[in-house]
């Protein structure tokens, strides 16, 4: 927890050198917080019996001008993963650091699986770069597409061949963010 609000901290500080060209900004927090990616007991490949408890906490800070345009976004991913046996004693070294996807950059992994050739923070990235002149509404309104495995993907033409990361958890805490920066 005390690394996720220190993350939050250093992106609020980070979003708040900037400002847009002649007029006042707002900052907004999104997050969404899920353990839907968590796993049952289960044999693993050694037969053993293992299980995972995972909290996927995905959190946005926007920075928005006065016509609630989006001037810069961050977006990040923290997956906390937590492995127990059948008794229910965590096998995970609990003295491990948790890093967010950003953080991992390239040791993330997710090139392996892209069919773009890209890695997360590089289509986290294009993303962002979209959403900066954009309004709530606009980004809202996003056209998206269902990818082989039926999750939503980007379906921009600008950024197609450049994010193909499921969209709408980022959609989510984006919509969240500028709806905190609007009050």
């Amino acid at each position: 927890m005390k690394k996720i609000i220190a993350l939050t901290l250093i992106l609020v500080l980070a979003l708040a050198g900037c400002s847009s060209a002649g007029g006042a900004t707002k900052l907004g927090l999104g997050q969404d917080t899920s353990i839907g990616s968590s796993k049952d007991l289960a044999e693993n490949d050694e037969g053993v019996k293992v299980g995972t408890a995972q909290v996927d906490t995905v959190m946005a800070a926007v920075m928005v001008d006065d016509k609630g345009k989006v001037v810069d976004i961050k977006i990040d991913t923290a997956q906390t993963r937590v492995t127990f046996d059948e008794s229910g004693v965590i096998t995970s070294d609990k003295s491990a650091e948790i890093k967010t996807k950003r953080e991992l950059g390239a040791d993330y992994g997710m090139i392996k699986a892209s069919g773009i050739g890209r890695e997360w923070f590089e289509q986290i990235d294009a993303v962002e770069e979209w959403m900066v002149g954009k309004t709530a509404d606009e980004i809202a309104n996003m056209k998206v597409k269902a990818d082989e495995n039926g999750a939503n993907i980007s379906d921009e033409a600008d950024l197609v061949s450049k994010a193909t990361i499921k969209i709408d958890s980022y959609l989510k805490v984006t919509a969240e963010a500028i709806a905190d920066a609007s009050k």
